[in-house]
């Protein structure tokens, strides 16, 4: 087993938190990777509350190994029920600037890439076979894996399709802030590479998923500058309904480097 994936540190020190916070639904993740975690060391979670009032609770956890923070987590809690009751102001879904997914997820042509990534890189991405990620093979917007089927490369980084787990385990909201961390970054199509250190990591949810077992989900990178990328994300419900964005900030190692 190699180093755990940033979506798996997240998922474990959002549980940590959500049974100390009253609110019931997460509304914001920050996170911030300060050290690379082994899966060799002793490890714990330090968890400090921060604020909380009727409608908003935050927390802070930070996951360290022999006493030294590898990863700082900042929480927003809240109830998202009761923000609907009260008019929360809605911007239409055809102003989106990305669409999702048009696909059927039970269109047999689909490929499950986490599958094919499970096959071809399984001693890297140990969590690929947990995972599932159903790609359109004619898409050619999803420059991930015509990268991996034609071994040609676009000016553009995007992984697009449906996501969820292998198990069709019903989604959650601590679910997402996983997945939009555990899937191969859209960067991949461009630049090879085993490792894509995390710098810090953002996820903001908008809605819960209600009988899903499949998220409609759309990755790119739209910057790649001295070795740093940045990677926006978003994922939607069957009927097209946003229920999270996220941002991750992230080191591209190149394997020919210092050859």
């Amino acid at each position: 087993m190699g180093n755990p994936n940033g979506g798996q540190l997240t998922f474990a020190a959002l549980d940590a938190a959500t049974k100390e916070i009253s609110l019931p639904d997460i509304l914001s993740v920050q996170a911030t990777f300060l050290a690379s975690p082994s899966s060799e060391a002793d490890s714990e979670l330090v968890m400090r509350p921060l604020t909380e009032s009727k409608t908003q609770a935050s927390c802070a956890v930070s996951y360290q190994q022999d006493g030294r923070p590898m990863v700082e987590f900042v929480f927003v809690f809240g109830d998202m029920e009761k923000n609907n009751i009260r008019g929360g102001f809605s911007y239409p879904a055809s102003s989106a600037h990305v669409s999702a997914p048009d696909t059927d997820p039970n269109d047999p042509r689909l490929v499950n890439y986490s599958k094919v990534l499970d096959e071809k890189m399984g001693n890297v991405l140990f969590i690929a076979k947990h995972h599932k990620f159903l790609v359109d093979p004619d898409d050619q917007s999803c420059t991930v894996y015509q990268k991996h089927a034609t071994g040609e490369s676009t000016e553009e980084s995007r992984l697009s399709g449906w996501g969820g787990f292998a198990d069709d385990k019903p989604l959650t909201l601590p679910d997402l802030a996983f997945l939009m961390d555990a899937f191969p970054p859209p960067i991949l199509s461009q630049q090879p590479t085993s490792w894509v250190p995390t710098i810090s990591y953002n996820v903001n949810f908008f809605s819960k998923p209600k009988n899903l077992t499949l998220a409609k989900m759309d990755f790119q990178t739209r910057v790649a500058t001295s070795g740093v990328i940045n990677c926006d994300g978003m994922a939607w419900d069957a009927d097209g309904n946003i229920l999270a964005t996220s941002r991750q900030m992230a080191r591209v190692w190149d394997p020919q480097a210092g050859k």
